[in-house]
């Protein structure tokens, strides 16, 4: 009689343990889920700073931008070519003549010239040497029987200096024409044929 007793007691103990641990089970599932949601929101709040700061990065960088002038952008593609070897009738990419090169630094920048000098001469606005800016193009005649025609260009970089491909020199150069008096005794005229004011590039 008291063994039935002492196990009906036990069963209700044991039935009572186990609806209490149901009972808990619940509890850490919402726990659990509660640091899930914390986490993400975490995480979202990182993500959002995150953009925010590289939107910022790109504004400043944008903010860093300004304009080139075309006639910087000239002299810099002229410039990145010196030293490349004259021959005539080459185009490049590795040999110039002196027309072949002042086609290829204009057309980088979105002008079209045509191949041979003295059809480049007759381009864009007439120059006098006094008149001459940065980025013009200078035409000379270097043929004793033909004292007039034009035989060889050059771009002008200013003050007194110019960027070509010389026969006599074998490769692309910066002359001025104070030190080299026979350019500036050749000289013929020039032509601006900038017709961009300017692209842009960064400041950094």
């Amino acid at each position: 009689m008291l063994e039935g007793k002492v196990r009906r007691v036990s069963l209700l103990i044991l039935v009572l343990f186990m609806s209490a641990c149901s009972q808990t089970q619940p509890q850490v599932k919402t726990e659990k889920r509660a640091f899930s949601e914390v986490k993400e929101q975490r995480e979202s709040i990182s993500l959002t700073k995150l953009s925010l700061t590289s939107n910022k990065k790109v504004a400043t960088q944008k903010e860093n931008w300004v304009p080139l002038k075309v006639e910087d952008e000239i002299e810099w593609n002229a410039k990145a070519l010196l030293g490349h070897k004259y021959v005539w009738g080459a185009t490049g990419p590795n040999n110039y003549d002196c027309s072949g090169f002042t086609r290829k630094v204009f057309g980088d920048v979105g002008i079209h010239l045509p191949r041979v000098s003295r059809d480049q001469s007759k381009k864009g606005q007439l120059v006098s040497f006094n008149e001459l800016k940065k980025g013009d193009l200078v035409f000379f005649a270097t043929k004793r029987r033909h004292p007039n025609r034009v035989t060889h260009v050059g771009i002008y970089l200013g003050n007194g200096n110019f960027i070509h491909a010389s026969s006599g020199a074998k490769k692309i150069v910066v002359f001025n024409f104070n030190e080299h008096q026979y350019y500036k005794k050749h000289f013929l005229w020039g032509r601006r044929v900038i017709s961009e004011k300017s692209h842009v590039a960064s400041a950094i």
